[in-house]
This record gives structure tokens, sequence and C-alpha cells, in this order.
């Protein structure tokens, strides 16, 4: 006892000494004197920008996120009304709200686990231990995309150590220790393949607000999509001719003895009505890629924009009454599915990085003084390699988004200033930040896999380091590749 007050009384001491920095830093930076192009104002964003991602890594995010649209008032040359609108009235952060209110609905109806039990249980699985593995990664990637990382971690944990449990491993064993690491990485990276989801919402919206520019997610998520499949497989090829667990007891699983009750697999009619709004939030938001200009339903989604088309699909379901009650039930969604984190996060990020970018605070003159020596002459393909390597190394040591939120400015100055299109670039920064696993700060799933009691954190290390590698690779060459021809 006496050790965990001395250990609590330790991390309160950090916490109140790293929020001092985080205050010293928002407040203090822009007194230093300005360095041309850099302007007094542009002295003042700056301090903001870093002492809130200082704060974002070693101490919280909501109260920095508040303090942060406070010092945008006081230092930040932005009235309160202006501000306001331009941070919790901004399109992406109502989005974001409604998008976590919808996930909320999929998680309480339990079609997480019916989806990731679908798939194992297809006949072609069975007696293939490496088609059993990669059908059931496949899963928890299609978990991530549609819910979020950790919880289809936890859902996917707990159909594998029912696995283990009938087929008869145990902690320590080669196959179950690789796939508690596996598991994480597909939920993780899974999470990428949608653009209205939560990190990719936070830095797209980032990107929006600096620019003016919005990412076709059409085109975003047939580059994301086609990454995932590539990084499923190459991680099922290292599973299987690096770490060669043994796969033999598998060969006699049939999945549906995990559905012990016999109602794992079988859709109410609630369920199937959850799955088709699902679906519909899906295609109207991708449609109007596809339709022809003058068709009255592309004017229609254009005119609501893909906030309106969250809020009108919310809308519907809180509508529809089933046995008594709305299909969606509001304050129980706001209750279990609104990170507020991450709402507060988003609305600090878009009123900054669009001041950051005027013209009065010198910041893209300043960090284009700063890129060119490196970049200067080199293509564009070297500098998407190199921040993509930026984002997918260091997001392990911090959070992923403010990583990406991070990173826009760096990739909207280089661009501009070449006249590059930064889109690619984006995406790459996009899914890198995703690769977050080798330490517990890189992600929320992350601190979950390096505190399950399955595997250690050397086998983290091992397993994590090569796949991340790989990974950022296999991410970059698709991008170039396949976004040279959409884009």
């Amino acid at each position: 006892v006496v050790m965990s007050e001395a250990v609590a009384k330790k991390k309160n001491t950090a916490y109140y000494i790293n929020s001092i920095i985080s205050l010293i830093i928002i407040f203090g930076f822009g007194q230093l004197p300005a360095v041309a192009p850099l302007t007094p104002l542009g002295m003042n964003l700056i301090g903001i920008f870093l002492g809130l991602l200082y704060a974002w890594i070693f101490v919280d995010i909501v109260w920095p996120s508040l303090v942060g649209l406070l010092a945008l008032m006081l230092i930040g040359d932005m009235k309160p009304v202006p501000l306001l609108n331009a941070s919790f009235g901004d399109q992406m952060v109502v989005m974001m709200f409604f998008i976590f209110i919808f996930c909320a609905a999929i998680d309480q109806y339990g079609l997480s686990r019916f989806i990731s039990m679908w798939f194992i249980t297809r006949k072609f699985v069975q007696g293939k231990p490496w088609a059993f593995t990669f059908i059931f990664l496949v899963s928890i990637f299609v978990l991530g995309a549609l819910t979020s990382a950790s919880p289809a971690a936890l859902i996917g944990w707990a159909i594998l150590y029912a696995i283990c449990d009938i087929v008869g491993y145990k902690k320590g064993d080669g196959y179950p220790t690789m796939m508690i690491f596996a598991i994480v990485f597909a939920a993780q990276v899974g999470m990428s393949m949608i653009p209205f989801k939560q990190v990719p919402l936070t830095v797209l919206g980032a990107f929006q607000n600096m620019t003016g520019m919005s990412i076709d997610y059409a085109k975003y998520m047939a580059i994301a999509i086609t990454s995932c499949v590539v990084c499923a497989i190459l991680l099922l090829l290292i599973c299987k001719f690096v770490f060669k667990p043994d796969v033999a007891k598998l060969a006699s699983l049939d999945a549906r003895q995990l559905d012990k009750d016999g109602t794992a697999l079988v859709l109410t009619g609630v369920q199937k009505l959850v799955l088709f709004f699902l679906a519909l939030l899906i295609v109207f938001l991708l449609l109007p890629s596809f339709l022809p200009n003058g068709f009255f339903l592309k004017t229609f989604l254009n005119g609501i924009g893909n906030c309106g088309v969250v809020i009108l699909i919310v809308a519907i379901m809180c509508f529809i009454k089933v046995d008594g009650h709305p299909l969606l039930q509001m304050k129980k969604a706001i209750n279990s599915g609104v990170s507020w984190g991450i709402i507060f996060m988003l609305a600090a990020v878009q009123p900054l990085s669009s001041a950051m970018t005027a013209d009065e605070s010198g910041i893209v003159d300043w960090m284009m003084g700063i890129l060119n020596p490196i970049f200067g002459g080199k293509s564009p393909v070297f500098f998407m390699v190199v921040i993509g390597f930026v984002a997918a190394m260091v997001t392990n040591v911090m959070n992923n988004g403010a990583l990406g939120v991070a990173l826009m400015p760096i990739v909207w100055s280089y661009c501009t200033a070449n006249g590059i299109d930064p889109q690619l670039s984006v995406i790459i920064v996009v899914m890198g930040v995703h690769l977050a696993f080798l330490t517990p700060a890189a992600s929320s799933s992350a601190s979950l896999l390096h505190g399950n009691e399955w595997i250690q954190t050397k086998d983290i290390m091992k397993s994590a380091t090569p796949v991340v590698l790989i990974s950022w690779l296999a991410i970059t060459l698709i991008t170039v590749g396949l976004g040279s021809i959409l884009f």
C-alpha cells in the first residue's frame, strides 16, 4: 500500500510539472524574439501548437485543448464568437460527434461479434490453419474500420482465448503470442480504412482547414483498403515464414464450436436494420464521387455535405421505434460511444491549423526555409517516403492523432512551395500514424497490447519492429503507385 501511494504521488507530481511546462510553452513561447519571416503572431501560434502537443503527449487531451482555445482568444488574435464557430461549430467536429453516436449503435446491437464470427466460420477455412488465420485477421481489419481499434482488439482477443481453450493452446505458446499482436495490428491499421473515423478525420480536418482542399473519400478508401489487404498478406507471410508458430492444433478446429448458444451467427431483424443503415451511410458518403453532375441525388448529398449525411442517418434511426424505443437511443449512445478527448482535440486543432497557414503568421515561409535544404531538388516521391517514415516511427512514441496534425503544416508548406498535389502525402501520413504498436504511448490499443498477460514486451518488440517497417514500405509504394492513377 505504501509503495502504491508513493507511485501515485510520483505520478501526480509529474502530472503537475508537465502541466506547468505545457502552459509555459503555450503562453511564454511567443515572448521570445520573432525570427524573420516569423511574426509575433506566428510565434504565439507556434507556442500554442507546441504547448498543446506537449500536453497531449504527457498530460491530458481535454483541458489542454480548452486552454488552447482560450490562448487563441488571448494571444492568437481570434475573437470568441468566430473562434467557437471555427472549433465546436466546425463541420468536421460535428461530423465526428455523430459518427461516434452511430458507431455506438453498432456496438449496442452486438454486430461486432457477429461480423467476426461470420468470417471465421466459412467452410473454406476449416482444416486450413493459415487460411483461417488470414480470414480471422481480415475480420478484425473490418471491425477496426467499422468501430475502432480498442473494441475490435478486445473482441478478437475474446475469440482467440475461446479458440485456445478448445484446441489446447496455452499462454506462452507461439500461435497465441503471435495472434495477440496480430489482432491489435489488424484492428489499429483497419481503423485507417474509412476516412470519416477518429484519427483520419482529425488529420484530414486539420488539412482541410489549412488548405481549403478536401480529400476524395472514394479515392482515399481505394488506396487505404488496398494497403490494408496487402499489409494483411504481408503480416501473414511474416507470421508463417519468420515467426513459424505451431498451427497444427488448428487443423481440427470447427469455428462453429465458438457459438455455444447458437445465436452468434443469427441476425435479428433489428440487427439487420442497423446493418442496412451502416451500408446506407457508407454508400451516401461515397456516391457523390461517382454520380454525374446535375443528378438529383448528387445535388442533394452535396447540398447537405458529409456531416449532413451522418446527421440524416442518425435522425432517421432516432425516428424509428423498436419495441417502443428509438432504434438509436441518443442519450445512451452519447454516454457510451462519444470519445470526448477526440472531440476536444479536433475542436482545438481546426481553428489553430487554419491560423498557422495565414500569411500574417509567416509560419509557412519559415518552414520552407527549414525544408528547402533537406528536400530541395529531391523528387516528390522522396518527400513522401521520408514523411511516411517519420509518421510510422514517431507515432510509436506519441499520440497518433496529434502527430498527424503536427505533420500537416510540413506537408502543406513543402507541397505548395513546389507545386505538388499534397493529397498523396496526406494519405501516407494518415496511414502511417496507425502503425502504432511499439510502446504503450503509441495508441490506446497499444496500451492494451502491452498490458496483455499473454504476451511479453520482448515479443512485442520482436514482432512489431519488422511489421511496422514492412507495412510502412508497402503503404508508401501502394499510395505512390495507385495514387498516381487516381489523382
